[in-house]
């Protein structure tokens, strides 16, 4: 069933949580344009009369003051931006237009999501939360006793966490943190994953194309694919659009004379690519075999997929248009391109030595974009531990100068471990604070995705930090979706952990 509302605060406690959630999907916020949404949230605590700082890079810090003399202080951390994807069918401009929100549900269970694009739930959830906070603080229907409270709002997460590696020392005055961050309403995160993003530039040999042969253009088109987070989802199996496009062309390559134009696919450096495509030249004699060729492989990676992505689509389209495209890879390039996206590294490298089912070290091959003269291939890898990450990172450079292609390997930020502190005080009061609001045990976790929090630690190492948040699925994908009744309960969650620091 699906339907949409009017206005998303019908849909239960905190109103106003639904309030700002609404609010907030209107305002365009894209990795790198936060202005938006910052001058937002900026307005709306001066409205209420509260400090804000605004440090160099762009985060902003709101000040909630105590009514008494403070004894201690907490922050509340989310991050601005939000993963803008959208499926290939979708019309939609992230820099302008608002998200088009709606209810589902599911086994009579209530969802919000976005109709075609990512719903940015990751983070707006924490960015609801805070600015309800700073609301209801401001109306006198909350107040924390001796406890300081901190709203802090980073820049960038999803693209380069530029905002937690170059924050201001000034913009953290407190030995306790609560991330806004997450995807489980039942589960306290104590630590994350280091992570480091490449940008591999490769050149490109161009051949014109002979117009007196008898070619026919066409392009193999590969969408329907669950996509996901790059480290929370790695595990799960699922097929990575790029690998499927290059392993189709590949074999096409060993059975036909194919003249590769372009590939293209992902759209997200932190993101499992969904959809991919190729545009690619064909023997008009033997463009009927190619096509049932193509039908063949897609029944195999259906097959070889069925568990984790049942809804692949591939399919080979003929384009009208000759001379939009009558510059070809060579046939070197081309055979090297391929053979390297067909082994590259990608998805679970090794699983966590203590840790069962915890993927330790992966990497993802993020997104590939064809200009007229290189192709730009961006991957990342995570780990536990800097070296791991760091030996995949290389053995992808060795692996493109094995081939002997004309490439530039570009690092383009890195971040360092969370490591848990099973003896955090902040750990113990959210445990105790789950089990006298629920009655029973909250689950305590280590993931496989990268935090802020790990800048955050290795910035200011005596800060204490813990992260919780309602429950999200399909984030980082047109799929996104929050789970409605979640949101009550982690807001509950949230106050409870806040009154119990204040006592």
């Amino acid at each position: 069933m699906t339907y949409l509302l009017l206005k998303l605060k019908n849909l239960g406690n905190p109103p106003e949580f639904w309030e700002y959630f609404e609010k907030i999907s209107k305002i365009p916020h894209c990795s790198g344009y936060e202005g938006l949404i910052r001058n937002y949230i900026k307005d709306e605590a001066e409205k209420f009369n509260f400090e804000t700082k605004i440090d160099k890079v762009g985060n902003l810090l709101v000040r909630i003051p105590s009514k008494s003399n403070i004894k201690s202080k907490v922050i509340l951390q989310s991050h601005l931006d939000m993963v803008c994807e959208k499926n290939d069918n979708t019309t939609h401009e992230f820099s302008t237009d608002s998200l088009k929100l709606k209810v589902i549900e599911i086994d009579g269970k209530k969802w919000v999501t976005a109709d075609g694009t990512t719903l940015g739930a990751d983070n707006g959830t924490g960015i609801a939360s805070q600015l309800a906070i700073m609301k209801k603080n401001h109306s006198g229907e909350l107040e924390f006793g001796h406890l300081g409270i901190d709203l802090l709002f980073t820049i960038d997460e999803e693209s380069g966490m530029t905002g937690a590696y170059q924050i201001d020392e000034y913009m953290i005055n407190g030995n306790q943190l609560v991330n806004l961050d997450g995807i489980q309403d039942n589960v306290i995160t104590i630590g994350s994953v280091g992570m480091i993003h490449s940008s591999l530039e490769v050149k490109l040999e161009r051949i014109n194309i002979n117009k007196e042969e008898e070619l026919e253009v066409v392009k193999i088109i590969i969408s329907g694919l669950l996509g996901g987070h790059s480290g929370g989802d790695i595990n799960r199996g699922r097929a990575n659009a790029i690998k499927l496009i290059a392993r189709i062309l590949l074999k096409l390559s060993g059975k036909y004379s194919i003249y590769i134009n372009s590939i293209n696919g992902g759209k997200a450096d932190n993101a499992i690519p969904r959809e991919a495509n190729s545009i690619v030249y064909v023997k008009k004699k033997e463009v009927a075999e190619i096509s049932n060729y193509v039908n063949t492989l897609s029944t195999e990676l259906k097959n070889e997929f069925s568990s984790t992505d049942n809804e692949i689509e591939i399919s080979i389209q003929k384009l009208d248009n000759f001379n939009n495209f009558n510059e070809v890879f060579s046939k070197e390039i081309q055979n090297k391109i391929l053979n390297v996206l067909y082994i590259m590294p990608n998805g679970p490298i090794s699983m966590h030595p203590d840790i069962a089912d915890l993927v330790f070290t992966s990497s993802n091959l993020a997104s590939i974009t064809t200009k007229k003269n290189r192709m730009i291939i961006i991957t990342s890898q995570r780990s536990f531990e800097e070296y791991s990450y760091k030996v995949v990172h290389e053995k992808i450079t060795a692996l493109f100068s094995l081939a002997e292609l004309d490439f530039k390997f570009k690092n383009t930020g890195s971040v360092g471990s969370w490591n848990p502190d099973i003896s955090s005080n902040l750990l113990k009061v959210s445990k105790d604070t789950y089990k006298e609001l629920f009655n029973e045990d909250i689950k305590v976790q280590v993931i496989h995705a990268t935090l802020e929090t790990g800048l955050l630690k290795l910035k200011f190492p005596k800060i204490d930090i813990v992260s919780f948040s309602p429950k999200i699925e399909g984030a980082h994908s047109p799929s996104e979706r929050l789970d409605v009744k979640s949101v009550e309960k982690t807001w509950k969650f949230l106050l409870g952990v806040l009154n119990n620091l204040s006592s």
